[in-house]
């Protein structure tokens, strides 16, 4: 876990909102000049606090069908489950890849244009690994929502939403803005006049485009990735069953979850549970405390529930780069 003092966590939670803001504008946020701020997030950088700086798009825009798959594994070993890993990792459609403790050992996130893309996946893993998977568990993504990492910050209250994966809904888009969208996938930052050039159109035009994009919703928002260990964090799944999800109580439950600064993101899901949120908190214990709270509050309509750990992130991008 790495030191970091108030304005090193301000200026996390302003990256976190918007990391393609210039400089200038996190500065005035945060109290700092320019100069201070580009010192400050290079020295992040070189911490590995901050791994990089990621467009998110809404994937269901982009014409993909977004599946979550867990696999409990057995009769494996730490070189057969790496092998596993580079096989999902080095997958164009497997845009996710987490090591988990808990129910099952590695989870990951499959975003494909064409149900044969994922019929293909399917049936090559079970072919090469079908003696190393004891239980696999599939459902298909019909919403998902990030949120404002609020913990970052001790005076936000309140939260951002970004709904990144909606129901397959193409937009239609041109060889241009398939550009654009290309190269800020990897680098929210890059400038305008670098994807101007090499696009070859004026900047006026890409800063137009890139406006239009985040009009029609295909542009969500401008993340950072962070290393949650050298901020001292740890990373967690919590599945929820419950007795009355529509009714007032499950409203007030929702609305409590939403609100929680550690809650960082929530699914909806196809074969999934009733409600399945992520949390980003300081250890097991304080984990085990917010869900103290949460049966303390919503023990009436809770049925049951489960928590995961995702301890290491192998592959993470928000869509298949092309």
């Amino acid at each position: 876990m790495e030191k970091l003092d108030l304005k090193d966590y301000k200026i996390l939670y302003e990256l976190d909102l918007n990391s393609r803001q210039s400089f200038k504008e996190i500065g005035n946020k945060v109290g700092l000049s320019k100069d201070s701020i580009i010192y400050r997030i290079n020295q992040l950088k070189e911490k590995g606090v901050i791994k990089g700086f990621h467009t998110v798009f809404d994937v269901g825009k982009l014409g993909f069908t977004s599946f979550r798959v867990y696999l409990k594994l057995e009769k494996t070993n730490q070189e057969k489950e790496e092998e596993m890993i580079n096989f999902l990792v080095n997958k164009k459609i497997v845009t996710w890849v987490v090591s988990i403790s808990g129910e099952y050992d590695l989870g990951f996130w499959i975003l494909s244009e064409k149900l044969d893309e994922m019929n293909r996946l399917w049936k090559e893993l079970f072919h090469r690994y079908r003696d190393f998977i004891e239980k696999s568990n599939l459902a298909i993504f019909t919403k998902i929502s990030y949120f404002s990492r609020n913990y970052l910050s001790k005076n936000s209250t309140k939260k951002k939403e970004y709904i990144f994966v909606t129901e397959p809904n193409k937009v239609k888009l041109d060889k241009k803005d398939l550009g654009i969208i290309n190269l800020l996938s990897g680098n929210s930052r890059v400038p305008i006049l670098e994807i101007s050039q090499k696009l070859k159109m004026t900047p006026k035009t890409a800063a137009s485009r890139i406006n239009q994009l985040e009009k029609d919703g295909v542009i969500v928002g401008y993340r950072t990735m962070f290393d949650l260990e050298r901020l001292g964090y740890e990373y967690f799944k919590v599945h929820f069953n419950l007795h009355n999800l529509t009714g007032q109580k499950g409203k007030q439950f929702m609305g409590f979850l939403f609100s929680h600064p550690n809650v960082i993101y929530n699914n909806e899901v196809i074969g999934g549970d009733d409600v399945e949120i992520e949390i980003q908190t300081e250890s097991l214990e304080s984990l085990r405390k917010i869900l103290n709270e949460i049966k303390n509050r919503f023990s009436d309509i809770i049925k049951n529930y489960k928590y995961l750990s995702f301890y290491k992130e192998h592959k993470y991008i928000f869509f298949p780069k092309s």
